[in-house]
């Protein structure tokens, strides 16, 4: 009887992944023709993945590392991840 439990959570995880790689596959195809996705909740998407940072918080950032802020510092400061700060300082530093 667990056993058969089991195949079945199985089949239906299985059944889940083939739904949500579908979904993924429509959506990419639309932004590929359209060049943006509107969802059902009205929201446009442009391109798939993680939003960028917010552009005055990755300023605000660049600034207090100029001024020379720690990274923990300026990720508490900005708002950002702390990963976000130190890419933005190793690209700071790289460009000098």
């Amino acid at each position: 009887m667990f056993g058969m439990l089991g195949i079945f959570a199985e089949f239906e995880r299985e059944m889940i992944h083939a739904r949500v790689v579908a979904g993924i596959e429509r959506v990419r195809g639309e932004i590929q023709r359209n060049g943006r996705f509107t969802s059902k909740a009205g929201k446009v998407r442009k391109r798939l993945g993680r939003p960028n940072a917010d552009p005055k918080k990755v300023e605000l950032a660049r600034q207090a590392l100029a001024n020379g802020a720690g990274v923990l510092k300026t990720a508490k400061l900005a708002g950002l991840g702390t990963g976000t700060v130190q890419r933005l300082k190793r690209d700071m530093e790289a460009a000098a």
